[in-house]
């Protein structure tokens, strides 16, 4: 019931049964506790101690003995919230030192980094979207990223795009587009913060990139399936400056707003 959430609030498996089990049977003495759960009294103690500390539990005496009860029910999305506000807090604390430690670690982080399979190639192109407010440009032959990664991996990839305000100038090879029919998820246009070009005839090309910030990410075809990422401005700016003298000569594509608008109400 609430596996996840403990989870997320550093508390134990072993804390939630004992929690669970109050929840659903009522008040109970640490005996009961430890005979109905199989767990050693002492144990029963402990975690005992940990919910009261939380407020999750309360203990009244009864006959002489104590017994243990779930405390108000409220409690636990206060509990919830506490953690909230403190994660929030640590934040902002974060972001305020965040520029200091970019610039250390640019200094140590490799300048190359390779990944292999497909969980390393999302994990590349994932890697673009810790940016916003930025525009992007990509040599990308559609339907082997389609076939490397699917389209509903595409399909969420750009929402988040979207959401992060992260805009992207496209060039595509003929023979490698897709139908936005069949992928409204990739249309062009205003609303996808995308715009796609067809490449010059006689281009083509199966390993695509994108070029964001100072890194270029690359990413190989379905028959290969690896991809790495170079940090460097000089490199990006090399292969900005190659990208815009291509997309001058590359064809524009139209919108397709009958396949494409359903998408972007999901975004």
């Amino acid at each position: 019931m609430f596996t996840n959430l403990f989870k997320e609030l550093g508390l134990s498996k072993l804390l939630q049964t004992i929690y669970i089990y109050l929840l659903q049977n009522g008040a109970s003495s640490a005996r009961q506790l430890a005979e109905n759960l199989n767990i050693p009294r002492p144990s029963v103690y402990d975690n005992l101690k940990v919910l009261m500390q939380k407020g999750l539990v309360t203990e009244r005496i009864e006959e002489n003995k104590k017994i243990f009860q779930v405390d108000n029910i409220e409690n636990l999305p206060q509990l919830v919230k506490t953690k909230i506000d403190t994660l929030e807090k640590e934040r902002k604390e974060l972001e305020k030192i965040l520029p200091t430690l970019a610039q250390n670690f640019d200094s140590i982080e490799p300048k190359i980094k390779f990944y292999s399979g497909v969980k390393g190639v999302k994990q590349i192109l994932n890697d673009v979207l810790w940016y916003e407010n930025i525009e992007t440009y990509s040599m990308w032959p559609i339907s082997e990223m389609i076939a490397v990664l699917g389209g509903d991996y595409f399909a969420e990839h750009n929402r988040k795009r979207i959401r992060k305000n992260i805009s992207i100038r496209a060039i595509w090879p003929k023979d490698r587009a897709i139908s936005f029919k069949d992928h409204p998820a990739l249309g062009t246009g205003k609303g996808f913060l995308r715009e796609i070009r067809f490449a010059p005839n006689g281009m083509i090309w199966d390993m695509g990139y994108w070029n964001y910030g100072d890194k270029v990410a690359f990413v190989s075809s379905r028959k290969e399936t690896f991809g790495f990422i170079i940090h460097s401005k000089d490199f990006s700016q090399l292969l900005r400056t190659q990208f815009e003298v291509i997309w001058k000569e590359s064809k524009p594509i139209k919108p397709e707003p009958q396949h494409t608008d359903a998408y972007l109400k999901t975004v």
